[in-house]
């Protein structure tokens, strides 16, 4: 069993569409207020556009999402093993 976390964080275009964007591999150990900080800077960077619209023109909330995976079973695994045994 594997834990993973990443930052999902949503915006509103400039024509007020909602946009989500997810960072993996984010520290953790950063305050809301750091968080907020860097992701108000992200948007200050005005770096995705689509046909001239801003795709992330207003902060709007952040949260972190944790995904507990469980392997079931994994086929190449298997075969992988099963060859190296031989």
């Amino acid at each position: 069993m594997t834990s993973m976390k990443k930052l999902v964080v949503n915006f509103r275009n400039a024509m007020g569409k909602s946009q989500t964007i997810s960072f993996k591999d984010v520290d953790i150990t950063k305050t809301p207020s750091q968080i907020k900080t860097l992701l108000t800077d992200f948007v200050g960077l005005n770096l995705f556009q689509k046909d001239g619209v801003r795709s992330y023109e207003t902060l709007v909330s952040a949260k972190f999402v944790e995904t507990i995976e469980t392997p079931v079973f994994d086929v190449e695994a298997e075969a992988l093993a099963a060859y190296k045994r031989r």
